[in-house]
């Protein structure tokens, strides 16, 4: 438990770090540094259940993808302000540092298996982002529809 506090903390000065590069403005740095130790936090979880790194990294991005939607209603705000940052912690840059120096030193071995490893988290963010972006591509009309019902009060909603 102590490990994964850790981490998290690290995940969050780590996210709210990108967020300040990045230039993401004072009012949405709160909501997207959580975000972003939330997706980690799915990815975890995940992990724990399952050791597939593509698994793991998917759910988490599809997590990150829907919740940044959410907070982009929120806030009014474009949602890749939010979902951009909360993919920050699940990049492989491990991976990708060790699959390049295994180019450098010539160590094919290295580079094959570490090129492995940041494949397949990259097909999983990218997979979980796109899923996520269909998902709510289908729903987002019918919530429109229940948003502009609740509004007038009758079923002159339907009609528009």
């Amino acid at each position: 438990m102590i490990d994964f506090l850790i981490l998290f903390s690290a995940v969050l000065v780590g996210t709210f770090g990108f967020a300040v590069i990045f230039g993401t403005k004072p009012k949405h740095l709160p909501a997207a540094t959580l975000l972003g130790g939330l997706t980690y936090t799915v990815f975890y979880l995940v992990d724990l259940a399952t050791p597939d790194l593509f698994l793991s990294n998917f759910a988490a991005a599809f997590f990150a993808g829907i919740a940044a939607f959410a907070l982009a209603v929120f806030y009014r705000a474009p949602a890749v302000t939010f979902s951009a940052l909360a993919v920050i912690p699940l990049v492989p840059g491990g991976a990708l540092y060790y699959m390049m120096y295994g180019v450098i030193s010539g160590d094919t071995e290295l580079f094959r298996a570490q090129s492995v490893v940041a494949l397949r988290v990259g097909l999983g963010i990218a997979a979980g982002i796109v899923f996520s972006s269909t998902v709510i591509g289908l729903i987002r009309p019918h919530l429109h529809r229940a948003a502009v019902k609740k509004a007038t009060g009758s079923a002159e909603g339907n009609k528009k």
